[in-house]
């Protein structure tokens, strides 16, 4: 027992026969305590836990084993048997079509956070690393925000713990795609659908992405990190089961772009200022989380005139973002768990257009309140409601647009394993908006059936909704929410540290906002809209797969993953049903890690490939029909693990486009056609490095 009063438990974790079950999760029923056993089926765990309670262990191909335990009396090393699951099938069948979990709990299967960064092509960024996922657009560096299966930016949301996000990347530069503004070193699980996602989220037709904060730190800690751009400073102090963290960063593009050509006149390089705190605490039952996160960024850029792409003008943009967000966990029992969370957001752009002054504000709050209980070990209920309040107003040049929007909605979802071999999971939402005066029902399903005792078939689909676009209601419209229906089915095989994964989707949209009586512009600003109604139609189908390998060689960790979309659409305010110009047909992403212990390094590589997106020319015969030329992206890092002094340090070297291939993502033309600039990324190649440093030893794999 240490000075915090907690209690570590130690074992380990076989199979009948006595052969260790490698990564195996473990964790106190009823808490937040929970950990994963190493190679050899090892484990060590941290509980402040007293009394009776139960140790729960669950690895794919066993039965999970609750073992009852007197942490009073708890001494020595524990020996823990599972025993193989009936017919040698997985003990618990996971229902995973349209989901992709980064988490422990499958391990073996997918993908962890410290995995999406430490590839070389997320540059240190989740959204970019996401982008390494079969279903995501990879858009090269011009646009901002996440675009999955047919689906543009405002179709998918992001949420932190379970509350959504509304400024989830820094304000949007046109032509120059923005990162996100979350701290990567503070999610320990990432939960990214591609479709069909859970009754539990609404307002997205296209996509989730759900990030989960840590829980309590190990210990107290400190450390920094200084590279070509600015430095961080972060720090946690463990006070039993409470805990403070800080976090603080600058950074400054100015040194970095002196060193580096960039194709757009930064005349003003971007600079950001951000500091962000969480208190975390722990009781017998209960986990309570609240975070505070203040960021105030600035930037001047040379862009091409909206109106006329023959000229360039110049803009300005400084902005201001605070967020608040606070959950709370807390067990009545075994079997009953309620969840609370709450989140106030305010962000300020002003923007300097030229000689045109612009400015946008927005206030968001929501709370959600959430009840599951598991009746049993086969069957779970959950159900829950949410409140979301938001305010948008906006000012550009003499056009002022403003709304304020509330939307109320309730869920109710079961998750039923009635064998071994067969899950579903059926789910409904209702939704209420008080702006459109619509009220919607979303039934949602999915179901999973064992094939053989490594693989699996699944099925999903439901009707999900979501509001008008921004640029829309702040102009007095006010269309119906719009609509689409997601069928998807997918094949999933697992073993011997290897996956594979195949998955087929359609998705089908009605209920479109489009526009009428107006010519096609490729504005996004633009204020002659026309006609305004639910008129809109459009359709999606494709296939994803993925393939991850960690044990044909030793120390070398490898992924593929392929994208397949055939897409049209008839919205906004498009002249015809056709491909939109975010969606590339075809995407290709390899990525590679090799790790050997006794270089204390790690290198990792990434090729990403997308063919050509539809660009307007106004004077082609047919519209977006023309594409540009395919992108093409070979990035390399290497991380060196070494000491100062009392100090771990971790130097780390990016390199981004090695080849310094010259992309082009499209074209832009003047009303007439006959001037055309083309659009390129913020830079061909980039070369990033820098240096963590930290009182208490990295994880390699966080690298």
């Amino acid at each position: 027992m240490n000075s915090y009063c907690q209690t570590i438990i130690k074992g380990r974790i076989t199979d009948e026969h006595r052969k260790p079950i490698p990564y195996t999760n473990v964790s106190v029923s009823a808490t937040m305590d929970g950990t994963s056993a190493d190679s050899l089926g090892y484990f060590k765990l941290s509980t402040t836990t007293k009394g009776k309670q139960l140790l729960q262990a669950s690895a794919l191909g066993f039965e999970t084993l609750q073992y009852p335990l007197n942490m009073d009396t708890l001494s020595g090393v524990i020996h823990l048997k599972l025993k193989q699951s009936p017919g040698h099938l997985l003990a618990q069948i996971e229902i995973t079509a349209g989901n992709m979990d980064a988490n422990n709990d499958r391990i073996l299967s997918h993908i962890k956070p410290v995995d999406l960064l430490s590839n070389a092509s997320s540059q240190g960024d989740i959204i970019a690393a996401i982008q390494n996922l079969p279903g995501v657009q990879r858009n090269g560096g011009d646009q901002t925000g996440l675009f999955v299966r047919g689906g543009d930016a405002s179709e998918t949301i992001v949420l932190i713990d379970g509350i959504i996000v509304q400024n989830p990347f820094f304000s949007n530069v046109p032509g120059v795609g923005q990162r996100s503004r979350f701290n990567p070193f503070q999610l320990k699980g990432t939960s990214f659908s591609t479709g069909g996602y859970s009754a539990r989220y609404g307002q997205a037709l296209s996509s989730i992405l759900d990030l989960q904060t840590t829980d309590l730190p190990e210990k107290t800690m400190l450390s920094a990190g200084i590279n070509l751009s600015g430095f961080m400073l972060s720090g946690s102090k463990r006070m039993g089961d409470n805990a403070l963290e800080v976090y603080g960063n600058y950074t400054n593009y100015g040194p970095y772009y002196c060193l580096s050509n960039t194709n757009y006149d930064f005349y003003s390089a971007p600079e950001s200022t951000g500091i962000s705190s969480r208190w975390i605490s722990r009781t017998d039952r209960g986990l309570f989380k609240i975070s505070l996160g203040y960021n105030n960024s600035n930037s001047g850029t040379t862009i091409s005139n909206p109106n006329d792409v023959s000229s360039l003008l110049r803009f300005d943009l400084r902005n201001k973002n605070t967020i608040i967000n606070g959950s709370y966990n807390y067990w009545f029992s075994n079997q009953v768990k309620l969840f609370i969370a709450a989140a106030v957001s305010n962000n300020n752009d002003h923007i300097k257009w030229a000689d045109t002054t612009f400015t946008r504000a927005d206030v968001r709050g929501q709370v959600r309140a959430e009840l599951s209980w598991e009746a049993a070990s086969k069957f779970k209920i959950t159900t829950g409601t949410e409140l979301a309040y938001y305010n948008y107003e906006q000012q550009f040049y003499i056009h002022q647009g403003k709304f304020s929007e509330t939307q109320v909605s309730g869920y109710l979802e079961a998750e039923y394993k009635p064998f071994g071999w067969f899950a579903i999971k059926p789910g409904i939402r209702t939704e209420y908006s008080r702006l459109s005066g619509n009220e919607n029902v979303a039934p949602r399903l999915s179901l999973a059936g064992k094939i053989t005792s490594h693989s699996q078939l699944g099925l999903a689909g439901g009707i999900f909704y979501q509001s008008a676009p921004n640029l829309y209601l702040l102009q007095g419209y006010r269309p119906s929410q719009q609509k689409a229906v997601h069928y998807i089915v997918n094949y999933e095989w697992i073993a011997g540290n290897r996956s594979f994964r195949i998955e087929a989707f359609y998705k089908d949209y009605s209920k479109l906002v489009r526009e009428s009586g107006t010519m096609y512009r490729p504005n996004p600003y633009r204020y002659d809209l026309g006609i305004v109604d639910n008129s809109g139609y459009g359709h999606a189908k494709g296939i994803d797969i993925f393939w991850r390998d960690k044990s044909s060689v030793k120390d070398f960790d490898y992924w593929i993953t392929y994208s397949f979309i055939d897409t049209k659409r008839y919205y906004q305010n498009y002249p015809s049903l056709t491909t939109p110009d975010f969606v590339s047909k075809h995407n290709l992403n390899l990525i590679a890690r090799y790790y050997p212990e006794r270089l204390h390094t790690v290198f990792s590589i990434g090729y990403n490939y997308a063919n050509g997106r539809a660009y307007y020319n106004p004077l082609a015969t047919s519209f977006l029909q023309q594409k540009s030329p395919a992108y093409q992206n070979l990035s390399f890092k290497v991380s060196y693990l070494t000491n100062i002094r009392k100090m771990f340090a971790a130097w780390y070297v990016n390199i981004d486009n090695l080849t310094n291939y010259k992309n082009v993502l499209g074209y832009r033309y003047s009303a007439d056609g006959h001037f055309k600039s083309p659009i390129l990324p913020p830079q061909y190649r980039s070369i990033f490095f820098g240096v963590y440093l930290s009182i208490s030893e990295f994880k390699k794999d966080e690298l």
